[in-house]
């Protein structure tokens, strides 16, 4: 049973010839769809049940901000979907992610934490930004994105 490379622009694992393995990109975007299904319907359909346990306490209520955000989330989840079929194309919106999770620990949590309001600071948003600001940038095919024939 031989290994084969796959192609550098689907960005695959090394896997058993035959088989058709999930690679680490693709494995990002489930984990993703994962936290983004739950965030989008809770904002986008304003369930006031389940937005304590996601953000720690209900969300305000904003008719407007709250649709505009459960949109956005709505299609980052759209297209973590599509990243499971096209990964390297799709990868951007995991670039997005860490630069958007990376500026609310900056000016969200941050300076609540160095305030001593820690308990203002949604924990599981907190893992889920960490987390995602340490895979991410590993599984990101930056070659890949770099060599994309941007010209047409």
């Amino acid at each position: 049973m031989g290994l084969r490379r796959t192609s550098p622009a689907d960005r695959s694992t090394t896997a058993p010839e035959g088989a058709n393995p999930m690679s680490l990109l693709q494995v990002a975007y489930v984990l993703d769809i994962l936290v983004s299904l739950p965030v989008a319907l809770t904002t986008l359909l304003g369930n006031e049940r389940l937005a304590p346990v996601l953000f720690r306490e209900s969300l305000p209520e904003s008719d407007n901000f709250r649709i505009i955000l459960g949109s956005l989330w709505m299609a980052v989840l759209f297209t973590c979907v599509a990243g499971l079929l096209f990964p390297v194309a799709m990868s951007p919106v995991l670039i997005l992610q860490i630069i958007y999770k990376a500026l609310w620990l900056l000016l969200f949590a941050m300076p609540r934490w160095l305030s001593g309001r820690k308990k203002e600071v949604p924990k599981r948003i907190v893992v889920i930004c960490i987390l995602t600001l340490l895979a991410f940038p590993w599984v990101i095919p930056w070659e890949a994105l770099a060599t994309l024939d941007h010209s047409s």
